[in-house]
């Protein structure tokens, strides 16, 4: 079993599952989309006792064929603790949107398209976050593109046509500019090392990006990530495809769809271009902060509560962003738990909004009134959730926003406090929406006064106790996660720090100084890593002591 190939399998099975899904009858093709996001999720699994315990490198588990080495294209798919629970989440979240799916199969328009291209979306992500070959990684890219835009200009909302048309002229503006920055990377560096053309990550880190081209490749790159994960002002396509997009459609694209461009930013930008990760920092967190805020005063004045939570939604993702660019271990692993466990409630979330939609056939907050005394089930599980996304210590956000907040701090004192100025419309816009819906009174005339009244289903309980059970758990042990991504975040910094200090003084390091730089992670735990420059490129050594 050592030499199985688990990281290709953990990818083509949702495809798999797709074929499967579009071949067969309706409940058929349901059964077995369920069956592919199982396995897959047992694989993705599969993957912590490998990557999960001690000190795992960047890149650690690999898998590489040729496939046109002339041009420097190559499949090659890695793991490591940055990527490990995404990969998880994605598995988890695919298998949630199609358990949610059973009506759509029974009785729903065109169920085995649907459900075909859900699975090519979860397919599609896989890939995104398994390459690491920048031609493959934007292959998977594109692929990711096109069941998303399908899924919701055809099963969407009444205004599902100009949704999905946004939604393409945005991701495919910034998938251009990405495709021209891929290329010149590549470019950049064969020509400043004479060395063969290649996009694959490992030997781009080795060989070491030119300092003089970075700032408009890291922009290049940074055009396609800011887009997929609505930051300010690149974020006009969210609330009109979250608000319009089918309930388990927008599970997967606010789930997971929306991490792979700050995956992006951790990925790729951060150690590729470590000078001009140094020298846009400040605009970054800039636009950062201001969605943050921004977001959550949109939220607040939102009138259709799917609305309301696409704001709630990238304003979180704000936060992930101003974390990763506090270029800190704290900040940058408060992003990766983030992301993780945004996923998590923003799904749980969007669940219970779709569950209430389904009963009372309306959106409007100003429509609703009482239902914690008809739905005691749901509005207890809304409760949880709501305080699960406030961060309330004990869950699962607060681990990972105290971490990227603390970050921030450490790099800016100026942005940490504007950052965290997003708790005040925070409490309020989450309480609007539970105190709205769940307590008062039902205005007079309202559609709710009508509505047929039913507490959770067996089919609705079934999504949504995985993610009440994370949402539990990793509030309570969160270096469940933290703990895998240490090794790989910290030699991410450890190319960071050294372009950091010839920046501060106009010094640009030789590429063959033997310089190390040593960053703490815990108060007992030390790592001492070699510039990927230096005589020793490949050797890292893990030393312990104390601090």
């Amino acid at each position: 079993m050592t030499n199985f190939p688990v990281l290709s399998a953990i990818l083509f099975v949702p495809l798999l599952g797709a074929i499967g899904a579009l071949l067969l009858p309706r409940l058929a093709g349901w059964g077995w989309a369920l069956l592919a996001t199982l396995v897959d999720l047992a694989l993705a699994l599969s993957l912590i006792p490998r990557l999960g315990a001690g000190a795992v490198h960047l890149l650690a588990l690999n898998e590489h064929l040729p496939w046109l080495p002339d041009t420097g294209i190559n499949y090659t798919l890695s793991a490591d603790g940055i990527n490990l629970f995404l990969l998880s989440l994605n598995a988890l979240l695919t298998l949630v949107a199609v358990g949610a799916s059973l009506n759509v199969a029974r009785t729903g328009d065109r169920p085995r398209q649907y459900l075909a291209l859900m699975m090519l979306l979860s397919f599609g992500m896989q890939g995104v976050f398994l390459a690491t070959n920048l031609f493959l990684f934007y292959v998977f890219w594109e692929v990711m593109l096109v069941p998303a835009y399908l899924l919701v200009g055809m099963f969407g909302g009444p205004r599902r046509g100009y949704a999905a048309i946004k939604f393409v002229l945005y991701t495919t503006a910034g998938s251009l500019l990405m495709l021209v920055a891929i290329i010149a990377t590549g470019v950049a560096v064969s020509g400043a090392h004479h060395t063969a053309y290649t996009l694959d990550l490992a030997a781009l880190l080795n060989a070491g990006v030119p300092e003089h081209p970075q700032i408009i490749l890291f922009l290049g790159f940074t055009a396609a990530f800011a887009v997929k994960s609505g930051l300010f002002p690149l974020h006009g396509w969210v609330p009109d495809a979250y608000s319009q997009s089918p309930v388990p459609v927008v599970v997967l694209i606010a789930g997971v769809m929306a991490k792979t461009g700050v995956y992006g930013f951790v990925r790729f930008c951060l150690p590729l271009f470590p000078q001009a990760a140094h020298t846009l920092t400040p605009l970054l967190e800039t636009l950062a902060v201001v969605g943050i805020l921004y977001f959550a005063l949109q939220a607040l004045v939102a009138l259709d509560f799917m609305k309301l939570l696409a704001y709630v939604s990238i304003s979180h993702m704000s936060v992930i962003v101003l974390g990763i660019f506090a270029l800190n271990v704290q900040g940058i692993e408060g992003g990766i738990f983030t992301m993780v466990t945004h996923g998590i409630s923003i799904a749980a979330l969007f669940l219970i909004a779709g569950a209430i939609e389904t009963r009372t056939q309306t959106r409007r907050l100003a429509d609703f009134g009482a239902l914690a005394t008809k739905l005691p089930w749901l509005a207890t599980v809304f409760m949880i959730v709501a305080l699960s996304a406030l961060g309330l210590p004990g869950l699962n956000s607060f681990a990972g926003e105290f971490l990227a907040f603390l970050g921030t701090f450490q790099s800016s004192v100026l942005f940490g406090v504007l950052g965290t100025l997003v708790v005040i419309p925070a409490a309020w816009y989450m309480l609007r929406f539970f105190q709205g819906t769940m307590e008062g009174l039902v205005p007079e005339g309202s559609p709710v006064v009508a509505s047929r009244l039913v507490d959770l289903r067996a089919g609705e309980w079934l999504p949504l106790l995985p993610l009440l059970a994370l949402i539990i758990v990793l509030g309570i042990v969160p270096n469940l996660l933290t703990q895998p991504m240490q090794q790989p975040v910290t030699e991410i910094l450890g190319r960071i720090l050294p372009a950091a200090t010839s920046t501060s003084t106009g010094d640009v390091p030789s590429r063959n100084a033997p310089a190390r730089y040593i960053v703490t992670v815990q108060a007992r735990q030390t790592y001492v890593l070699h510039t990927a420059s230096s005589p020793a490129s490949n050797e890292r050594e893990q030393t312990r002591g104390g601090a």
